[in-house]
């Protein structure tokens, strides 16, 4: 059974609490997620926290991929990697904010640095609202997609 809420607020508890089973309401669906990384294992450790939780999961193997699916679904956040082989996160999130300039989208990355010039840096100056820094726990995604869909969201910070 699909677990479903009345609020925002809800899908933030939610995912923060890492699944919690618990019925709150059952007048909404869940949103959807579009995760995309060049990785197959990489999209699947994504997508299995945000699956168990009750989101709507699709996956895309690069940029081009994602914006064919974006553009034919209906989905409510994206998650993608920056440094992938058919092309950069940097450019699937020019275009999707292109079109869609209030889409949550969290970037990740395992790009070690941390300065200014780092590919996590970059994404946050493009529009992403979140970023993370692989590896990371599903806690932390799902308190992430939790804090995106409630509307909660601050700016990433960025490095000095």
């Amino acid at each position: 059974m699909q677990m479903q809420y009345h609020s925002r607020a809800e899908i933030a508890w939610a995912a923060a609490c890492g699944g919690c089973k618990r019925t709150v309401g059952l007048e909404k669906k869940m949103p959807s997620v579009l995760v995309v990384d060049d990785n197959e294992v990489a999209r699947k450790l994504i997508a299995m926290p945000l699956t168990e939780v009750g989101f709507t999961v699709e996956t895309a193997a690069g940029g081009f991929e994602a914006l064919e699916k974006f553009k034919a679904g209906h989905h409510q956040i994206v998650i993608t990697d920056i440094l992938m082989a058919d092309g950069e996160g940097i450019d699937l999130i020019r275009s999707l904010l292109a079109d869609t300039p209030d889409l949550p989208i969290v970037a990740v990355s395992a790009d070690p640095r941390t300065n200014p010039t780092s590919s996590l840096a970059m994404a946050a100056k493009m529009g992403a609202r979140k970023t993370l820094s692989k590896p990371f726990s599903a806690l932390d995604l799902l308190a992430v997609v939790g804090t995106l869909l409630a509307g909660e969201d601050e700016p990433e910070a960025q490095p000095a």
